[in-house]
């Protein structure tokens, strides 16, 4: 049959006849379309193995595209030449589970070990942008090529988005891998670079926290129980969900005993001006009850945000996230000449490298502590 430039357009305008027509593709010889009279359409490669012409089926028309039908065309082709027989592969794709197969088992065996937080943004990424791109596509036959397209198209328009589900994907593959269901070292993942992180986060220096404290002050009153939390943040360097569900019988002499963090059980030492502001909270002391009633568990969230937006306007401190209260906590203790060892067990970090991340120097500090190398230095070149 006579071989034609095959394009998208006309592999989906192409109409069926009384018996099998197949559109064969100039650019690539072997590959084509073949249209059915009932107007079934598939892509196929046509080829001699073992001394007989075969016609392979690859996929359905409209479950795979020109381009990707295309390339794994090429990929059966060059195995032809190499001697090989691509039905094997075919053959194996069916006894391979899909990535959706592949999902479900995934979720049943790593679900129990996330936090529901984690369990629901793994399977919002799934649904939304993973399973979408791979979900038919058989474990083994996901390569980096695959991979790649899905996340420069992903990286366009939601960089952080396609960063997070790229990594859940690559988690995937390695689970796969321990599974069997592919060779070990072929994680399609790996080698392809992250996009860059937006660097959002902010500390504050000692004229803005006593900025901050002011405006707390004049809101107290107001926000009696907002702001007994926000300093706590701020003493502690704790996340926001660790103080605001905290109960009594949490709290010790010394320090907070966090039953579940993001890192597990840990316990926060307590300094002189916490325990001091956690003493004159008011309310039962119940081992049950929680030190912030109407911010525990999710409540009052909007008056949290009311009195944080308003306090940060009161002191001219800009976009500042609460959260930004912790990185302070780890800038003042480096600032103070802690290492970074003992600042991540303040944080409750397992990693030194995202300690690194949280602890900013102010500039200022850099400047004295340059100053102070170089009248070092001066000096003894004097001498």
């Amino acid at each position: 049959m006579p071989r034609i430039d095959l394009t998208a357009r006309l592999a989906r305008e192409s109409k069926p006849t009384e018996k099998d027509s197949i559109l064969f593709d100039k650019a690539l010889p072997g590959f084509g379309l073949r249209i059915h009279p009932s107007g079934r359409k598939v892509w196929i490669v046509q080829a001699r193995i073992e001394g007989r012409s075969r016609r392979i089926v690859i996929a359905r028309h409209g479950e795979m595209t020109l381009a990707e039908a295309r390339r794994r065309a090429r990929d059966m082709l060059a195995r032809i030449r190499a001697g090989g027989n691509p039905a094997d592969d075919i053959q194996r794709d069916k006894q391979t589970p899909t990535l959706r197969e592949f999902a479900d088992e995934y979720l049943r065996r790593c679900e129990p070990l996330w936090k529901p937080s984690g369990r629901r943004t793994v399977r919002m990424y799934l649904k939304a942008r993973i399973l979408p791109a791979f979900g038919r596509m058989p474990l083994d036959r996901i390569g980096p090529e695959d991979v790649a397209a899905w996340f420069d198209a992903a990286s366009r328009h939601k960089p952080g988005a396609a960063n997070r589900a790229f990594e859940i994907l690559r988690a995937m593959m390695f689970r796969a891998e321990e599974c069997g269901f592919r060779e070990r070292g072929t994680n399609p993942c790996v080698g392809i670079r992250k996009n860059p992180r937006r660097n959002v986060a902010r500390f504050l220096d000692t004229d803005e926290i006593a900025r901050l404290g002011r405006a707390l002050d004049a809101n107290e009153a107001r926000w009696p129980e907002a702001v007994a939390a926000i300093r706590l943040l701020a003493l502690t360097g704790c996340r926001r969900g660790e103080v605001l569900d905290l109960r009594w019988r949490d709290i010790g002499e010394d320090a907070i005993r966090l039953p579940d963090s993001k890192t597990g059980p840990r316990a926060v030492p307590l300094g002189a001006a916490a325990r001091t502001l956690i003493a004159a909270l008011p309310g039962p002391r119940d081992p049950d009850t929680f030190l912030f009633p109407r911010h525990a568990e999710g409540r009052g969230i909007w008056i949290l945000t009311n009195c944080w937006r308003t306090a940060c306007a009161d002191a001219k401190l800009g976009r500042l996230r609460l959260h930004d209260l912790r990185h302070t906590a780890a800038s003042q203790a480096v600032m103070a000449g802690e290492n970074l060892p003992l600042v991540g067990k303040l944080l409750g970090h397992r990693r030194h490298r995202t300690t690194a991340g949280y602890a900013h120097l102010a500039d200022a500090h850099l400047v004295e502590a340059a100053e102070m190398v170089g009248a070092a230095i001066a000096e003894a070149m004097h001498r």
